[in-house]
């Protein structure tokens, strides 16, 4: 009899060990869950993209294409000599603030990154111009529900590509987070969905089929 008693005793404190466990693990999820509110990144109110960013090189004969009716744009970019400037804005539509890590271009994309990307807010340096003059390198920035911040992409492209062949690039890549949860967002590069357009780069000056920058200098 005294061994039975001694098991069930046993038998109880191991379910109310078990239930404090489980309320502990329903305690912690749930402050989690309040602390990481849910993600949500797109693209800003500023209107549509890849204009010219303060302090970084402007590229030559960048413009909208396919923007009949307004209901979408995408931005043509001809070949480019040397390191250019393409502009995004990014916003956080969450309910909580967030951390952009970094910003980046997707690893196939046919224009790469020729410098640390650039960052500003809006009041940044004293001005409310859309982007401001004054920027920093992108790194750890943290925006509340309902701010947005100017990107400013210093890239490059081969000066030289196919005059047929046409590729595009859809998004750029948002590297965020907020409490435990980490995250990449692809975001257009403009508020209707917008793409980067160019012709698949490629060849040099004077081969057929092929267009070049004004005074194409190949890189080695």
């Amino acid at each position: 009899m005294a061994g039975r008693r001694v098991l069930r005793s046993a038998r109880w404190w191991w379910l109310v060990a078990a239930g404090v466990v489980a309320v502990a693990a329903f305690v912690v999820a749930e402050v989690l869950g309040t602390r990481a509110a849910p993600i949500s990144i797109s693209y800003g109110n500023t209107g549509n993209s890849a204009e010219l960013y303060p302090g970084i090189h402007p590229g030559r004969g960048i413009h909208p294409v396919n923007d009949f009716g307004g209901f979408h744009e995408d931005i043509y970019i001809p070949p480019q000599n040397g390191t250019f400037s393409l502009f995004a804005a990014v916003a956080n539509n969450g309910t909580g603030p967030v951390t952009v890590e970094s910003v980046s271009l997707p690893a196939d994309s046919p224009i790469s990154l020729a410098a640390p990307v650039r960052y500003s807010t809006p009041g940044m340096g004293g001005s409310n111009q859309i982007p401001p003059p004054t920027s920093r390198v992108l790194h750890d920035v943290v925006l509340r529900p309902g701010q947005e911040m100017f990107v400013g992409f210093p890239v490059r492209m081969w000066p030289c590509a196919q005059k047929d062949v046409w590729t595009g690039i859809s998004t750029f890549l948002v590297h965020v987070r907020n409490a435990q949860v980490t995250r990449t967002v692809a975001v257009p590069w403009g508020n209707l969905g917008d793409a980067l357009i160019v012709h698949a780069p490629g060849g040099r000056p004077g081969q057929p089929d092929t267009v070049c920058a004004p005074h194409a200098v190949l890189p080695r």
